[in-house]
């Protein structure tokens, strides 16, 4: 598999640090290493420089910090978080709350959700929280200002042996259901999935869904997997079978993915549905893959993910480290427990067998034993997995547009930036929890973090606002002489070019309603990436000029970027603002 380096042909690279500066920085690192326990522990030029939310795990305050670790803005909740928090174009922060249950209990139990202002006003907010449905972990934001929320529902053990589960025993199976924002709380139910309509049993010829798991793959066998948790989610005897911890948006394909940790593998599902085709075969699996003996087509040996977190589009967090297409990899956290060889996490990529022609998922077919293709990874880091980088559950990982990747260790509140070669260049301790700051120099506690997300300067949501950096999260912050490095961006308005390798290229008219003209000097692909890194739009290119739309997305602040067929840039991404 072949290396991507992309600042190779990066002509903003940056000149090497004067070995002078480099030896003064060495030294001050060095005298100050014993005491420093959280906050910013590096920060180096080649790091992608930007804004970092962190949303410690149980904690009812949610920052933003700069890459120095200084607080630029923070929201707090009378509600400790349900784990995931993003920060979206209005500058608004939408964040999982928890709330307690007599019922549902465990990990990533959550039941509301809230949406904050950039000055830290509660404008929204929306509960489900009932004795047979209780949201949890994650959900995702929808272009249309639609959210979709993951959550748990009750099957009784009386309706799990009626639908051929041969154990004893409740089950909460995944369900998402899409709320329309209605008032400054509550809304309305738009769209919704239930797994429990996507089942195949083989167990009785007698009961519904009888079928072979191996030949029918898009759906979910009732007996595979031991539920954990018990009572409910978390307790004894148990029930919680699945246990999603993920949930992502394809804006591109409007398909959803959803994580499993319980059966160590991912689902795609077709979002454009409406509710009553979902029930049926359309609403079964788009694709599956991290674990083929879910569905009959293999054993141990042929399982990839251990317990594994945060599955999603690269979708232009840009370049792909196997220098593929971003809209067609995924990235995931694999946590590595109980990996054969030794217990130990990898953050892990993967290219979708996706056929452009016909618009789905290369499935193997339902006679074949062969399961669903890649037959391995693309890209993982670390090479040798050990138990000096191991988070036994939560975690996260996101790609940068510089190529770089931020991983958060959740476990231990351990972020950190690495290059494609794997170096690490920022690094941070989360600083904040339930309890509230720490103190430096004192070993934090409860700080585990779900995942961080960083932002682009250039992200919409900052845009007008005020960025100027506090002081650090932690108490009794050390002196610290840090240093932002900003990449070098050209924000000119009036038409883009970019020189590379003596090609040229132009995007016109900008700003632009969202219709414009690139002109390219040869074939390849365009893309429309948020501050996330995330593409919001895309398409092919030919050689010459090129009506391009993005219709659909909302008026921001964009960075547009072009490659040619093998993935290689043609000229710098620039800026591009749709109004």
């Amino acid at each position: 598999m072949p290396t991507f380096h992309p600042r190779d042909s990066d002509p903003c690279n940056l000149a090497p640090i004067p070995s002078l500066l480099l030896l003064l920085m060495l030294v001050f690192s060095g005298w100050n290493a014993g005491a420093q326990t959280v906050g910013l522990l590096e920060n180096s030029p080649a790091a992608f420089d930007g804004y970092t939310l962190v949303a410690p795990t149980g904690a009812t305050r949610t920052h933003l910090i700069d890459n120095c670790g200084r607080v630029i803005n923070q929201w707090d909740s009378e509600y400790r978080a349900g784990e995931s928090a993003y920060l979206l174009q209005d500058g608004s922060l939408l964040r999982t709350a928890r709330i307690g249950s007599t019922t549902f209990n465990g990990g990533g139990i959550g039941g509301r959700i809230e949406r904050f202002n950039w000055e830290g006003d509660l404008i929204w907010s929306y509960e489900l929280a009932t004795d047979t449905a209780h949201h949890h972990h994650d959900m995702a934001w929808l272009p249309n200002g639609n959210v979709v929320l993951m959550a748990w529902e009750y099957k009784s053990p009386e309706e799990a042996a009626a639908a051929g589960r041969t154990s004893e025993g409740p089950l909460w199976p995944p369900m998402l259901i899409e709320i329309e924002p209605a008032g400054t709380a509550g809304g309305n139910v738009v769209w919704e999935w239930h797994a429990w309509d996507h089942i195949v049993q083989s167990s009785d010829p007698a009961l519904p869904h009888f079928g072979l798991p191996a030949e029918n793959i898009t759906r979910f066998d009732v007996n595979y997997g031991n539920v954990s948790g018990g009572g409910f989610p978390g307790g004894n005897p148990g029930g919680d079978w699945f246990h999603c911890n993920g949930l992502d948006y394809d804006p591109l394909r409007n398909h959803l993915m959803l994580n499993s940790r319980n059966w160590c593998e991912f689902y795609i599902i077709d979002h454009g549905t409406t509710t009553a085709e979902a029930a049926g075969p359309a609403g079964d699996l788009l694709y599956r893959w991290g674990n083929p003996q879910t569905h009959g087509r293999g054993s141990d040996v042929d399982k990839v993910f251990y317990q594994q977190h945060d599955a999603h589009w690269l979708l232009g967090e840009a370049p792909a480290a196997s220098g593929g297409d971003p809209a067609q990899s995924v990235l995931v956290y694999n946590n590595g427990n109980g990996r054969p060889g030794g217990t130990g996490s990898t953050v892990d990529e993967l290219v979708l067998p996706w056929d452009s022609s016909s618009g789905t998922y290369l499935l193997p077919s339902a006679t074949d034993t062969v399961s669903f293709a890649p037959e391995g990874l693309d890209w993982t880091w670390p090479e040798n997995p050990s138990t000096d980088f191991h988070s036994p559950n939560i975690s996260g990982s996101q790609r940068q547009p510089n190529g770089n990747t931020l991983i958060c260790e959740g476990a231990s509140g351990h972020l950190f930036e690495i290059t494609p070669d794997g170096e690490t260049v920022w690094e941070y301790i989360t600083a904040y929890s339930q309890f509230g700051a720490a103190t430096q120099g004192e070993n934090p506690f409860g700080n585990s973090t779900f995942r961080a997300y960083r932002y682009a300067p250039g992200y919409a949501a900052f845009e007008g606002r005020d960025m100027t950096p506090g002081e650090p999260v932690e108490l009794n912050p050390l002196p610290f002489d840090c240093a932002l490095y900003p990449a070098p961006v050209d924000t000119s308005t009036s038409g883009m070019s970019s020189l590379a390798g003596g090609e040229t290229w132009a995007a016109y008219p900008n700003p632009s309603n969202g219709s414009f003209t690139i002109s390219s000097p040869q074939a390849g692909l365009w893309r429309l990436l948020d501050g996330t890194g995330r593409t919001r739009a895309q398409g092919h290119l030919l050689e010459g000029r090129n009506s391009c739309t993005s219709l659909y997305i909302s008026p921001g602040l964009y960075v547009l970027a072009l490659c040619d067929f093998r993935g290689r840039p043609m000229g710098a991404p620039q800026l591009h603002i749709i109004r």
